[in-house]
């Protein structure tokens, strides 16, 4: 079972990453300035919890705020909740999805991640497995959500064919009528057509999706129960809004860009779609990641507590870092602000012997964005 990677698998990997095939892409990245371009006064608490660890959050149009509470770090129920203003968050659609029993089609089992389409609604995709040290609860799903009238709109059960021994998927980007999910449980990527629920699998155990180091934080390195230091395949994952461009990265890093052209066409071969994943950039490990409007990237940097933006022109810019920034989890763009939680996810009891060693509240923070966040201009 490979739901956590241990680093016994680290010696391969190791030589891998050391001999790839450079390429142009590869060898004029510039490197991240070690200078934050806002000071802390730029980051400000959005809203609170003394009770659940968020990792993600989503802003709708709106201004409301969807917060993920996954059921595998012990969180209570709801797994997905709303804030309107900064009040108290409510169960997301409503309470029934959010039980903790019954039929497991008709509720969130282990919501692994969620985005927000061009059309306004909202997509959660549920790995069925609610303890990566056991066997699934269930089958994944992707969840569709209308996020003006607050109701499901559908469900698509992934077929087991695009499912390995292990598999977790987590994370999910979407463009049209297409979903990406990658699955950092056996490292590989399943696209799924949203039309009709059709789902193929791609790049298995590629270097682009397999963990090649552990993560580390602030604190040092996180282990799961047993003691091992934890390497988890890939699970963040963004796409460029013209939708040619996929990012995506092993939580460790490093950053990875794929044509998503290559999915499309019945003459792409195995071998190039493998050579089509370009290392992006060389991040550390990520919380989170999301694209602008402008195609420029944002990610939150569990390993320093920054968030860092790259622009479609490869520029690199260190917004902040800040000591309240204890992992930085999956975040999301309105406007000019950058909604953040700050997850503390390390702290949850998996992985302090039982313990939970969280400093409530979590918080969620939004970051006013400097202006030349998407500049081509690098600022040193």
């Amino acid at each position: 079972m490979r739901r956590f990677s241990a680093c016994a698998r680290l010696p391969l990997l190791a030589v891998l990453f050391l001999s790839p095939l450079i390429t142009p892409e590869m060898a004029w990245a510039v490197p991240m300035p070690e200078k934050p371009e806002v000071a802390g006064g730029a980051l400000s608490p959005a809203l609170t919890s003394s009770t659940q660890i968020w990792d993600a959050v989503q802003a709708l149009p709106d201004g409301r705020l969807i917060l993920e509470a996954p059921g595998w770090l012990g969180n209570p129920t709801p797994q997905l909740s709303v804030s309107a203003k900064g009040a108290a968050p409510t169960p997301y659609p409503n309470s029934r999805w959010n039980t903790d029993a019954g039929d497991p089609a008709q509720r969130f089992v282990a919501i692994t991640g969620m985005t927000l389409a061009s059309d306004g609604s909202l997509w959660v995709i549920d790995s069925g497995v609610s303890d990566r040290e056991k066997p699934p609860v269930a089958g994944p799903k992707l969840i569709q959500i209308e996020t003006q009238n607050n109701t499901v709109q559908r469900v698509i059960e992934l077929s087991p064919n695009v499912l390995r021994h292990g598999s977790v998927l987590g994370g999910i980007a979407i463009h049209g009528n297409t979903a990406y999910v990658p699955d950092s449980g056996d490292a590989g990527l399943v696209v799924v057509n949203l039309d009709d629920g059709s789902a193929q699998r791609f790049l298995d155990h590629v270097q682009a999706l397999t963990a090649g180091r552990p993560i580390t934080t602030p604190s040092g390195t996180v282990k799961a129960p047993d003691g091992r230091p934890i390497a988890i395949d890939a699970s963040l994952i963004a796409i460029s809004p013209d939708g040619q461009w996929l990012y995506v990265q092993p939580y460790c890093g490093p950053l990875y860009r794929i044509a998503t052209s290559l999915f499309d066409d019945p003459d792409s071969t195995n071998t190039a779609l493998q050579e089509s994943a370009t290392l992006w950039y060389k991040t550390h490990a990520l919380g989170g990641l999301t694209v602008g409007p402008d195609g420029t990237l944002y990610w939150s940097d569990v390993t320093t507590g920054s968030i860092d933006s790259y622009t479609p022109g490869r520029i690199p810019h260190h917004l902040i870092t800040d000591p309240r920034l204890r992992w930085p989890g999956g975040a999301s763009l309105s406007g000019n602000t950058l909604y953040v939680p700050a997850s503390q996810l390390d702290q949850a009891a998996r992985f302090q012997n039982g313990h939970a060693t969280v400093q409530w509240p979590v918080t969620v923070y939004a970051l006013h964005l400097p202006d030349d966040a998407t500049s081509d201009v690098l600022r040193k």
